[in-house]
């Protein structure tokens, strides 16, 4: 009988809150969502952050479908106030971590983010309150979150591990988002975090001292020159959208997997840039060359994402073919091997 007794206080003790709490302290990097996250999803457009900033424009698939080409008046600088009372503090995307590449050019190319090396399985936190856009495997950025916040900025979490939340999620500043990782194009385990505003990036370390921890200031000051806006935006995504500019530039109407929405430099006119008598103007046709490789010029509003359905491919099997990347502006005229 008191064998017995022993027993079950024996069970009792390893069934008590403290000592499943020791698993918190050894296991620092163990967590995951909330119970029920379908019950934090969105379910009206008014719940989308800065829905009408963005031109009603919300998707869950692709980085960036189009440059927006919203004018800011005379003004040159953009000031954004990060936290407001109603807001929860500012957190770090992640703790314990070396910067290994920062923003900027980058062997002949663009690094749209920052780099942060940490174990793997590190937790990944929201730096923000605001909403799951994306939350998917996506190209050479692996596992990646993008959550937009109420004051129109959107963060941005890749080669992650895992991912805790789903697209249409309300989260919190702090918020476990999923953990560190090596998926998609990365070379050992990091977060690539970006900051963008409307659609465009911009370098990270100007919101936030990745020495102290904390915010700069709690007013964003970007320089529109800083961001990359397009002179034509894309014509609108949808019917319902409004249109961006008075005289649009006629486009497709598809998404693009985070490339400028238009040709670079294309002028906002109803009809192309007409080439002199002796050089018609390229047409948005195919060409077939002696080696069995189908060839598309590109003409104004063209996109990759564009492109690539209308010749029934993927926007990654066009990076691969043409070498180049997914910020990579397409040229008015230029060549786009798309088999």
């Amino acid at each position: 009988m008191k064998k017995i007794i022993n027993l079950i206080l024996f069970i009792a003790i390893l069934s008590t809150p403290w000592l499943h709490a020791q698993d918190d302290v050894l296991n620092p990097y163990e967590g995951n969502a909330t119970s029920d996250p379908s019950e934090n999803l969105i379910t009206e457009s008014y719940q989308i952050p800065s829905y009408n900033l963005y031109l009603q424009d919300w998707n869950n698939e692709y980085l960036k479908i189009k440059s927006l080409g919203i004018s800011f008046g005379n003004n040159d600088d953009i000031k954004i106030i990060l936290v407001e009372s109603h807001n929860n503090a500012f957190a770090m995307p992640c703790d314990l971590y070396r910067i290994t590449s920062k923003y900027g050019n980058r062997k002949g190319g663009m690094h749209t983010g920052i780099d942060l090396a940490l174990a793997k399985g590190a937790p990944i936190r929201c730096c923000f309150d605001g909403v799951v856009r994306m939350a998917k495997e996506y190209s050479s950025y692996g596992k990646t979150v993008v959550v937009r916040h109420y004051n129109g900025l959107e963060t941005v979490y890749a080669h992650l591990d895992s991912i805790y939340v789903q697209p249409n999620e309300m989260v919190r500043a702090g918020q476990l988002v999923g953990t560190a990782g090596n998926s998609g194009r990365a070379s050992g385990v990091h977060l690539h975090f970006e900051t963008r505003f409307l659609y465009e990036h911009f370098d990270p370390e100007k919101m936030i001292d990745f020495g102290s921890g904390d915010l700069i200031s709690n007013i964003l000051t970007i320089a529109k020159s800083e961001l990359d806006f397009d002179t034509a935006p894309e014509a609108p995504a949808t019917a319902q959208t409004p249109t961006p500019t008075p005289t649009p530039t006629p486009a497709p109407t598809t998404a693009n997997n985070n490339a400028p929405a238009t040709a670079n430099n294309a002028p906002a006119t109803t009809n192309p840039t007409p080439k002199p008598a002796t050089q018609p103007a390229p047409n948005n046709t195919a060409n077939n060359n002696n080696s069995g490789s189908v060839i598309h010029t590109v003409v104004s509003g063209d996109t990759l994402y564009g492109i690539a359905r209308k010749y029934g491919t993927t926007v990654d099997k066009l990076l691969k073919l043409n070498n180049i990347t997914e910020d990579s502006k397409l040229q008015l005229g230029q060549k786009i091997r798309v088999k």
